[in-house]
């Protein structure tokens, strides 16, 4: 199975290529206005098809029977389009009229500003989405989106590493049993995901994960660059094949994200651990988007409220054991799942944990540092 969290990498520079090729021998669309966002509406797009609705979104990462309740109850059809990197969604919407194929977007929170400025995403009609009522205040206010303004949370996560227990019972929660060359507790690989890879590493030297100073970020380069030296650093993999590493015995520690994990970990409870290390770590955060172009905005909007009710949210987080931003929801979700502390982290360790947000010009040095690691 595939996880939802696939590579991220290269976005700033893979995009710059992009825009030019897609704009070769084609007549360049305009940005919008400054200060002006694009609502969501099929004024320039194909007639849209009344009974579907296309969804983007990340493979493995929506339970069908929250598709086929939808549908009963609009006499709608869904159709699913899935992307596995950041980039391929991006690129999919950059495209000259791409962005009239879709209707609802899946996107990590800390890509939409981005995606607001091209003009990709519309404005979300709240009076269309009642259940906003449900999300939890800290998914809501104006500290989230401008109050979502352009995004809905879907679901929400950390990144942690998962541990072969009976190799490892010492285990010290320190990132250093994965980055310090002499603390090193076996054999590993590192999460192959620009932002919360290199997060992990800013936060295990005492920086801010979304900092925009260059020297921390090159620190955090050149602490990867050593570590990848190692003997017992199997290099980079993406969250659903480190998992299957440790679950086969091939390393005995990998970094990934708790979702992964804790499927991991139902099957075999006596073999494998998830900690969060002491130094903190990263929350990343995926929205439910209105493509600015979306051939059935209507539709869509009656999508993202479906997935807001208490129903649909409690089951879309039984589905892929991540957390639900629907407080709501929360109160469905079976004991197991709600007091879950790998799915939902304490206090103590959440206040240790940091937000994605948007890096704006220090996406490029991200960009650069993340290559140059790669590229050793």
């Amino acid at each position: 199975m595939q996880t939802r969290r696939r590579p991220l990498m290269l976005a700033s520079m893979l995009l710059g290529a992009l825009s030019l090729i897609g704009c070769s021998g084609c007549s360049k669309k305009s940005d919008p206005p400054s200060g002006q966002v694009p609502e969501s509406s099929a004024k320039s797009a194909a007639p849209a098809d009344p009974g579907e609705l296309n969804l983007l979104i990340f493979p493995d990462y929506i339970d069908e029977k929250i598709v086929k309740a939808f549908e009963e109850q609009t006499k709608a059809r869904v159709r699913l389009t899935r992307y596995d990197s950041t980039e391929e969604m991006e690129s999919k919407l950059a495209y000259a009229g791409a962005d009239s194929q879709y209707d609802v977007v899946i996107m990590a929170s800390q890509v939409l500003p981005r995606m607001v400025r091209r003009g990709l995403v519309g404005a979300l009609d709240h009076a269309k989405i009642p259940n906003l009522k449900n999300l939890e205040a800290r998914f809501s206010g104006p500290g989230f989106d401008d109050g979502n303004k352009h995004g809905v949370p879907y679901q929400w996560g950390t990144v942690g590493v998962v541990y072969n227990k009976k190799k490892l019972p010492n285990l010290e929660p320190s990132w250093s049993m994965l980055l310090d060359p002499q603390k090193l507790a076996g054999t590993f690989v590192l999460l192959d995901e620009q932002r919360d890879m290199l997060g992990a590493v800013l936060k295990y030297k005492g920086f801010s994960s979304n900092t925009s100073k260059e020297s921390e970020i090159r620190e955090a380069g050149r602490v990867l660059k050593e570590v990848k030296k190692q003997a017992k650093c199997l290099g980079f993999k993406g969250g659903v094949g480190a998992l299957e590493d440790v679950k086969a015995g091939s390393v005995d520690m990998a970094v990934v994200w708790n979702g992964d994990a804790q499927k991991a970990i139902q099957a075999d409870k006596e073999r494998l651990a998830f900690v969060i290390p002491k130094e903190g770590s990263v929350i990343w955060v995926d929205v439910m988007t209105i493509a600015a172009k979306a051939p059935n905005p209507e539709l869509a909007h009656k999508f993202i409220n479906h997935v807001l009710t208490p129903e649909g949210g409690a089951q879309l987080s039984m589905y892929t054991k991540y957390a639900s931003p629907n407080a709501a929801a929360q109160q469905k979700l079976p004991d197991e799942d709600r007091t879950n502390t790998l799915i939902y982290p304490t206090k103590e360790v959440s206040d240790r944990l940091e937000h994605h947000r948007d890096l704006g010009e220090a996406a490029r040095v991200f960009d650069e540092v993340w290559t140059d690691v790669k590229s050793q």
